[in-house]
């Protein structure tokens, strides 16, 4: 029986150095593949370019699973494109386009073929095959079914549209309901075409096809009556006579997986570009949801969970059901990062209708963090301590971000309050061996990275997930380490 193989990433590690499984590329393959994890279940986690062998964990802090690794046992794995940088795609992208003439188009996962959803789902391979015939049968069809379509397309109305305009526009439409047609969707934005490379399948590299015009201009089609979605998504359409159309590889801009979330976060953040734009009627609202039924499913979960909670008739009632509906709010959010607003909006909810509800605290603050917004996760840590100040988890996050804005002495002092209550807590002294590297105090960095050394934290891979070595740290903060920790920050050569 093969070894089960699945996406996760690295950096999504719990204080215990477990690796969680709720990263939306590790939710994507372990649906695509149908695996139910369960306790004590054997697999392989792997990265862009790391792999490793754990065991599975169902994390009862947390409430989710997570995967016990060996962090010594990392291995290299053949890389990937993982080392571009968001900046690197778009200059890529651009540099392609020099000159103009260009339509894009965006897939979120490589397929063999650019083709035309016809084409693929009859999976046509013959080269005699005339889709062009089978399309016009499907048309035929489709014209018995014209009633509740535009006026301007129904067969029983007059108008002024010749029949081959007429033809299109219904195939369009047939299109933009997701039917089956001899159509390849293209856009005029290449930022447009960057988020469909995006959106969806986390787990796997997707990619930007740039087109030169002139060598398609007689397939190229354009809407008469363009919907509010083809508006917004700046749509044209290529209609290839073989289904399919075989661009120049150097027409093609690879987009590594590890980068697909943070693309999407940066179309939304600099281009105003999100599914809300992108979909924005009805049917596209539809397709936006199977593309991410998970994320939705758990989000309409987590709010039926909250209305339970909100007409539950005792306390305990209350409790047991805001924390179902947290929990099913921050999977939603794994699976799908701009449901960030929707959970904050129901976090809040809940700390009206409970104020000292602690995990609506913590869970937003670690939103608000995850959002950069620095200073509104401070305050939910600080509101969740003030509730809870035995708490060593809280004073850990908290100094994170403060780590994080470079407040160091704010950080040294929460990471300093969590080990005062949890005095074994080898993480938070990895992180307050960082903070005193910043503030040049070797001896404190030096103890503290022992510790946490000796206490099964693999140091030179932490501080390698922050910085790229001793000399980018150097680079960055303008702080030269002594020998003895530079060597101990430095990973193993081969």
């Amino acid at each position: 029986m093969n070894k089960i193989r699945v996406f996760a990433d690295f950096h999504n590690a719990d204080v215990k150095g477990r690796v969680r499984l709720n990263c939306a590329g590790t939710i994507a393959d372990i649906e695509r593949q149908g695996i139910a994890l369960r306790e004590g279940l054997s697999l392989s986690i792997y990265s862009e370019k790391l792999e490793v062998e754990g065991v599975v964990h169902y994390s009862e802090e947390e409430k989710l699973w997570t995967a016990v690794i060996d962090w010594n046992a990392i291995q290299e794995v053949e890389p990937v494109d993982s080392q571009f940088t968001i900046q690197d795609i778009i200059r890529e992208i651009e540099k392609k386009s020099k000159g103009g003439g260009y339509i894009y188009r965006g897939e979120s996962k490589c397929n063999p073929k650019v083709s035309s959803k016809l084409y693929r789902d009859l999976e046509i391979e013959t080269g005699n095959f005339n889709i062009e015939l089978v399309e016009k049968e499907m048309l035929a069809a489709a014209k018995k079914h014209t009633g509740d379509l535009p006026q301007d397309l129904r067969l029983d109305v007059p108008v002024l549209l010749k029949e081959e305009t007429k033809d299109f526009e219904i195939l369009t439409e047939i299109q933009h309901y997701g039917g089956k047609t001899n159509l390849i969707d293209f856009t005029t934005d290449y930022f447009v075409a960057l988020f469909f490379a995006c959106d969806g399948r986390y787990d796997k590299n997707g990619r930007v096809i740039l087109q030169k015009i002139d060598e398609i201009r007689s397939m190229i089609r354009h809407p008469q009556n363009p919907r509010h979605r083809v508006i917004a998504q700046k749509s044209v359409f290529i209609r290839p006579p073989r289904g399919f159309i075989e661009p120049e590889e150097s027409d093609i801009v690879n987009i590594p997986a590890n980068l697909k979330e943070p693309l999407l976060q940066h179309l939304q953040d600099y281009h105003g570009i999100s599914t809300e734009v992108i979909y924005n009627d009805i049917h596209g609202f539809i397709r936006n949801q199977n593309i991410h039924e998970d994320a939705y499913t758990h989000f309409y979960r987590g709010f039926a969970c909250h209305n339970r909670a909100d007409e539950a008739s005792t306390r305990k009632e209350k409790q047991r059901e805001y924390e179902e509906a947290i929990k099913h709010y921050t999977q939603s959010i794994e699976s799908k990062p701009d449901f960030y607003e929707e959970a904050i909006k129901h976090y809040t909810q809940s700390i009206e209708s409970k104020p000292d509800f602690i995990v609506a605290y913590y869970n937003r603050g670690i939103i608000y963090n995850q959002k950069g917004e620095f200073d509104n996760a401070i305050n939910d840590y600080t509101k969740a301590i003030e509730i809870k100040p035995d708490d060593a988890e809280v004073y850990y996050n908290r100094g994170i971000v403060h780590h994080q804005k470079g407040e160091f002495d704010n950080a040294i002092n929460d990471y300093t309050k969590a080990i005062k209550l949890k005095f074994d807590y080898a993480d938070v002294y990895y992180n307050r061996g960082e903070a005193w590297l910043h503030l040049q105090e070797w001896e404190k960095a030096r103890v503290d990275l022992a510790y946490a050394r000796d206490n099964s934290v693999d140091i030179a891979t932490s501080f390698h997930n922050d910085y790229e070595s001793v000399a980018d740290f150097k680079q960055k903060t303008g702080i030269q380490l002594p020998e003895d920790i530079a060597e101990l920050l430095t990973l193993p050569t081969a």
